[in-house]
């Protein structure tokens, strides 16, 4: 498979590759860990510079970078946050509504769970693109999301 070099990363994916999704299959954690090491080695991750991301993932991943490949990426991340050859981090606004600025009127009823994704990539002029293995939304929005020129790569199929 082709992966993306600029990414945003749904947390979704660290929690398959931990194997922590009990209702995906063992395709879509070996999709999500071949992804992973995709992204560790070759893409850039951008994330949201006031932290809203990595504190997502935070919750469910381990510093210690294991036992899962999800808590070895989180780990990774972590450890490369100030290297702009894998990690480039973008401002995005909160609305004070538990939203984003950024998000177009036509997504503002989209999961507000994952606006800071959306809002990522467009604070990213669009450069990058949304990776998601597990969460349904992306695919129910597709045609807003498509609209508004966001890119979703399902990389289990989808």
């Amino acid at each position: 498979m082709n992966h993306p070099s600029r990414v945003v990363i749904d947390t979704n994916v660290l929690i398959v590759a931990n194997g922590k999704a009990d209702h995906m299959s063992s395709g879509c954690t070996n999709s999500a860990i071949e992804f992973l090491e995709h992204a560790e080695s070759r893409a850039i991750v951008v994330l949201d510079g006031s932290g809203q991301i990595f504190e997502e993932y935070e919750r469910y991943c381990s510093f210690k970078g294991q036992p899962g490949l999800g808590d070895h990426f989180f780990l990774h991340l972590h450890r490369r946050q100030a290297d702009p050859r894998r990690v480039q981090k973008v401002h995005i606004t909160p609305d004070g509504n538990g939203s984003y600025e950024e998000i177009p009127d036509g997504l503002r009823a989209f999961d507000p769970s994952d606006h800071k994704f959306v809002a990522t990539v467009i604070a990213d002029e669009r450069k990058s693109v949304i990776v998601n293995c597990a969460d349904s939304d992306w695919r129910q929005a597709a045609q807003e999301l498509t609209q508004n020129n966001i890119v979703v790569i399902e990389i289990c199929g989808g």
